[in-house]
């Protein structure tokens, strides 16, 4: 799964799909959770890709209750497409979910372990395959969105059996796009990332409580 996330800078790549600058309230995060609120890249039918900040965890258009968007944090690539909690944004309304790195925890013992994943070349984006809704509930309207988790390649299994589905930039307009083949979509569910794109690290327990902030959540531990 992919359960914590962080984004203290948008890649220029995303900006220039875009077609515009870092939005002036972007602020570094450095441990944001479920719940939360991040930046995604999204596109509406016979619209340009916006940058929006939208809330983690997928509400569907047709639930009654805000609360179910905890148990829709990530969405698996094997069943994204027949789930009727994903079905129709996977069909309609899929984003890019821009992120600095990402924490996974290793069980040792009783406990868990966190470390921090990110890119081996810090020149290459980071992006995550998402899917997003609109939800309104009379007084209350709200934009949310989910991650695409995949299973871990070799390089992720160590740590966790499920890795978030990362995609390369040349797949960012095929997944954006609303008219996009679903067998275009197929494909890509397919190509998870190579075992040489990330890098990792052990961090401290920290990062554990998501009231905590600031790059120490994702500083290697001293191990000397």
């Amino acid at each position: 799964m992919c359960g914590r996330f962080a984004l203290n800078q948008i890649s220029d790549s995303i900006l220039e799909l875009l077609g515009f600058g870092l939005p002036e309230s972007f602020q570094e995060r450095f441990n944001i959770a479920p719940s939360e609120n991040s930046w995604v890249a999204l596109q509406e039918k016979d619209r340009k890709p916006v940058l929006q900040e939208l809330y983690w965890g997928l509400i569907p258009f047709w639930a009654k209750e805000k609360s179910i968007g905890m148990s829709a944090i990530n969405a698996r690539t094997e069943s994204v497409a027949e789930k009727p909690m994903f079905r129709e944004a996977y069909q309609r309304r899929r984003c890019l979910v821009p992120a600095s790195g990402f924490y996974e925890w290793r069980k040792n013992g009783k406990g868990k372990i966190p470390y921090y994943f990110s890119p081996k070349n810090e020149e290459e984006p980071l992006v995550f395959a998402g899917l997003w809704e609109n939800w309104n509930n009379g007084n209350e309207t709200l934009r949310s969105f989910t991650i695409i988790t995949t299973a871990a390649n070799d390089f992720m299994k160590p740590i966790h059996d499920r890795m978030p589905l990362i995609l390369k930039p040349e797949f960012w307009q095929k997944w954006l796009a609303p008219a996009t083949a679903l067998s275009e979509l197929e494909k890509i569910l397919e190509r998870p990332v190579d075992n040489g794109f990330l890098q990792n690290w052990e961090v401290d327990s920290y990062v554990n409580d998501i009231s905590h902030e600031g790059s120490f959540c994702a500083e290697p531990v001293n191990l000397f």
